[in-house]
């Protein structure tokens, strides 16, 4: 069996930033090992399945790291939303279906940029974070949030958080939550907060960029600074911009693409 699939740099407008994903749209679906195995071969931060409902004119989707399937994953989204508006640029907007979020609507706005809306997942404060969380982050951070995804750990500054240097082995018994560490952005800097996210029990190492969790930073953000329009860095190696704003029952998050890959796997 062939299928197509499509590598896409998300969260960026520059090749080799952001975070990568593959897009592998199919006819029905296949062997969830199957589905994991084409995962851990692409060996990327998510794959992303697609399959067209035609009774509700949407697209089922799923994702998986390397390791297991994923509830909820930002950049594989904006990738595979990037991929149909590619081959039909006439589609202004599209529906993904997913079993944990419901429905995400993305929509093109213009100037290569997708919005993507996400149920709001915001987080709340922990008042006895788990020693693992503790002592898995130095320098430690001011205080601690969490949400349905994630341990929010937020510190004083930017360089706070380019600094942390995370104890890895401790923060996989964590799982199934990952961590995000997250600060607000230095002075004159052309965004408002940044974050760097760890998730060694479900992915890896530290992710590229994180669409999925600032459907928490952002509301976060926007009541510590007091607006709804932000513009959100991940601090990783390979960098990301995430445009956000937050509504009281959603959070948009935008963002650009560009291609890395097309081509055809044999299974």
């Amino acid at each position: 069996m062939q299928l197509p699939i499509h590598v896409v740099d998300a969260f960026t407008s520059q090749r080799f930033r952001g975070n990568q994903a593959a897009v592998v749209p199919l006819d029905q679906w296949l062997p969830d090992a199957t589905l994991q195995a084409i995962a851990a071969e692409n060996n990327l931060s998510e794959t992303s399945f697609l399959v067209f409902n035609a009774a509700r004119n949407t697209f089922e989707i799923r994702w998986f790291s390397p390791l297991k399937e994923i509830a909820f994953c930002g950049h594989a989204t904006l990738a595979s939303a990037f991929v149909l508006f590619e081959a039909d640029p006439q589609r202004q907007s599209l529906i993904f279906s997913a079993a944990a979020v419901g429905d995400v609507i993305a929509t093109q706005t213009g100037g290569g940029r997708i919005r993507m809306t996400f149920p709001r997942r915001d987080a709340h404060a922990v008042d006895e974070p788990p020693a693992a969380l503790r002592n898995g982050l130095v320098p430690a951070p001011t205080h601690y949030l969490v949400n349905q995804q994630a341990y929010v750990a937020v510190y004083a500054s930017e360089a706070e958080v380019l600094a942390v240097r995370p104890d890895l082995e401790r923060l996989k018994s964590l799982g199934p939550l990952d961590v995000v560490v997250t600060a607000p952005a230095r002075p004159g800097a052309d965004y408002d907060f940044v974050s760097r996210y760890f998730w060694p029990a479900n992915g890896g190492e530290e992710d590229p960029v994180t669409g999925s969790i600032h459907a928490a930073l952002a509301p976060y953000w926007a009541d510590r600074l007091g607006r709804n329009i932000l513009v959100g860095h991940q601090a990783s190696q390979r960098t990301g911009t995430l445009y956000c704003e937050v509504h009281q029952d959603r959070v948009e998050v935008s963002g650009h693409c560009t291609r890395y890959l097309s081509g055809t796997i044999t299974v």
